[in-house]
């Protein structure tokens, strides 16, 4: 309340409303303060009595005090309001324990007369005591992380060794993808290279040939006229008994007019070419004709595609797994950084996609390995747990050989065959019954001559899993990359407006049949009239 009296008007004893300052310091209410001058007809302090001859400014810091003071009143009485009985308007200080509810004490004398109640305060120092109690294992397990300490400390260090290897494996695939690029790169600008060299071998040749040429013409220009002659009676030998009968004027024209002749030949020869040959051109379409195509061609060498992609989050620490997550293997001694996860006893190892529909197909390589195990399993819902694997074990459909003999998973059924696969096909696809209904296919091939081995004939919309089971006496079970084919779609072109107009072939028998029936039409015709007349 002390706080409300200093900001109160001194005329009014209300709170400052548009407060003013005066020159004396005091502050008043502006319609306070203006009536008050009116009526004693002097601008006085109504506190102070001393003389104000200015204008009173407006207090702003006083009025955002006093909005600010009435805003969290407000909001008080606001809470008080809430606070109260809703039946009898008075403040609610009791916990009935029966209903589980805040009430008054009149509440307590009629409503819940025979409840059992207790102060408020004392109901909620209990219940803040149980949550307390309920988080503190929360709060020793924070303890325990910010300690390093605990299972969760341990995974979250074995995610930070785990984030070093894949990032170290990442940039080991990025350095081959870049040898290779730099590799295509300088082989391909070599390729340029060695053909703009061998054009311009060419164009070196044909300008040492028009050289010699024109050097060879100017040389016999400069002869003199025996010389001349000589030369020429050696380069027309046809007629050489005709030029002896001759003078030896006669002879030497005849000569001259051989060798001239002969000269000018050779002239006519050194004319380059009007043209230019598009031989003489690199082959630029040659180099960049879909080059990035061609390159990707190339790269699938060493970017084989795999259908099926192991998880390595799901392989126990007894199995060694490739960098490239589709090869695995027994190993006697655990892996220096096992899972800390235990999914399962057995040596499975799981795809890391699961399949509901369509069709899916991969292949294993088992080799020579006379015991191994592979199929497909049903997950749990969170993913990450597969039970055992046992023939009663109804999650389960696979195939299994131990030794010569072969069994099916989740039956009794063994068989032998008589050639043993090295190359193990899983297909899996929807079908569907006489009877109307879905089914989901799982079959086994070897494929090698695509023979088939078993198959399996199972509900449709269940989320099956790859899996693979290395057993310690086998060798590495690998996933066999599919080939990856590209498949062009032609553009059709904009039909021109003749094509438009073009029959179709329907049309085109309907008018067939039409003009048949009109001639049957008109022999008949023909034929009746002969009969006729």
């Amino acid at each position: 309340m002390a706080l409300e009296a200093d900001l109160s008007c001194a005329v009014c004893t209300d709170l400052f409303s548009d407060p003013v300052l005066l020159s004396c310091g005091h502050s008043f209410c502006r319609q306070c303060i203006n009536d008050h001058w009116t009526s004693s007809k002097s601008r006085n302090c109504p506190v102070c009595r001393q003389v104000s001859p200015q204008e009173p400014l407006s207090n702003l810091s006083l009025r955002n005090t006093c909005e600010s003071y009435l805003r969290e009143k407000n909001k008080k009485e606001e809470k008080d309001e809430e606070h109260e009985c809703p039946i009898h308007g008075e403040k609610m200080e009791l916990f009935c324990q029966t209903d589980e509810q805040t009430i008054c004490a009149t509440c307590m004398d009629y409503e819940h007369r025979w409840h059992k109640t207790q102060p408020l305060q004392q109901a909620v120092r209990q219940r803040k005591g149980k949550l307390k109690a309920a988080l503190r294992p929360a709060e020793n397990m924070l303890l325990s992380l910010r300690n390093g300490a605990g299972k969760d400390a341990k995974i979250s260090k074995d995610n930070q060794s785990q984030a070093q290897r894949t990032e170290k494996r990442i940039r080991e695939e990025f350095n081959k993808l870049q040898q290779f690029l730099k590799k295509e790169e300088e082989s391909r600008i070599a390729a340029l290279n060695e053909e703009e060299k061998e054009k311009r071998g060419k164009m070196k040749r044909k300008i040492s040939s028009l050289s010699d040429r024109l050097r060879e013409v100017e040389e016999r220009m400069k002869d003199d006229d025996v010389t001349f002659l000589q030369v020429g009676m050696k380069a027309t030998s046809h007629t050489h008994t005709f030029c002896y009968f001759m003078t030896v004027t006669n002879l030497s024209q005849c000569a001259f007019l051989q060798n001239y002749n002969s000269i000018m030949n050779r002239a006519k020869q050194t004319l380059p070419d009007s043209e230019l040959s598009p031989e003489a051109l690199i082959d630029v379409q040659k180099h960049l004709g879909n080059l990035k195509y061609q390159v990707w061609e190339k790269m699938k060498d060493i970017c084989p595609y795999y259908p099926v992609i192991l998880n390595p989050n799901a392989a126990p620490p007894d199995v060694s797994m490739s960098n490239d997550l589709t090869s695995v293997t027994s190993c006697v001694r655990r892996q220096d950084e096992p899972n800390p996860l235990l999914l399962h006893g057995s040596r499975m190892v799981l795809g890391n996609v699961g399949y509901s529909s369509g069709v899916q197909t991969w292949d294993i390589e088992v080799g020579n390995s006379r015991h191994w195990s592979l199929g497909v399993c049903l997950g749990s819902e969170e993913r990450s747990f597969v039970q055992m694997l046992n023939p009663e074990n109804p999650c389960f459909w696979g195939l299994r050989r131990d030794g010569d003999v072969y069994k099916l998973l989740n039956t009794t059924a063994t068989f032998k065959l008589k050639t043993n696969p090295q190359v193990v096909r899983v297909k899996m696809g929807d079908c569907f019954d006489k009877k109307g209904g879905w089914w989901r296919n799982v079959s086994y091939f070897d494929a090698t001559c695509n023979s088939p081995i078993a198959y399996f004939h199972l509900s449709a919309g269940m989320e099956l899993f790859p899996f693979v089971i290395p057993e310690k006496r086998s060798g590495p079970l690998r996933i066999v990359p599919a080939k990856v084919t590209v498949t062009f779609e032609q553009v059709e072109e904009e039909i021109s407006l003749p094509e438009r107009h073009t029959v179709s072939p329907k049309m085109r028998w309907n008018v067939f049949f039409l003009v048949l029936f009109f001639l049957l039409v008109v022999l008949c015709v023909f034929v009746m009239y002969h009969l006729i007349y």
